[in-house]
């Protein structure tokens, strides 16, 4: 049989719990200066792989040439590599226009 000190006892963990379980929705503040809204943040767009070709440098092959193109606006992305082996996609920074 429960006693009313153990029924308060279970309501207090009841209420605990239920307050534990659910978000809180009210505003964060910030006191002084806050490092991230200061911060520049650097934005990435996909770049996707168009074609692959080969380099040739002073008429001698110098490895290959693998040319993205920018999800968004700008100019192709060109990457030099050695192997003729190109990833499809890759974030690349996004272009001041």
């Amino acid at each position: 049989m429960l006693t009313n000190k153990n029924l308060l006892l279970l309501n207090t963990l009841i209420i605990t719990f239920y307050l534990n379980t659910y978000p809180s929705f009210s505003k964060g503040k910030i006191y002084g200066q806050s490092k991230t809204l200061s911060k520049e943040y650097i934005k990435y767009e996909n770049c996707r792989l168009r074609k692959t070709e080969i380099n040739i440098k002073d008429g001698v092959k110098d490895g290959y040439k693998c040319i993205f193109k920018r999800q968004g606006k700008g100019k192709d992305v060109t990457v030099f590599q050695p192997s003729p082996v190109c990833q499809k996609s890759f974030k690349c920074k996004t272009e001041n226009q």
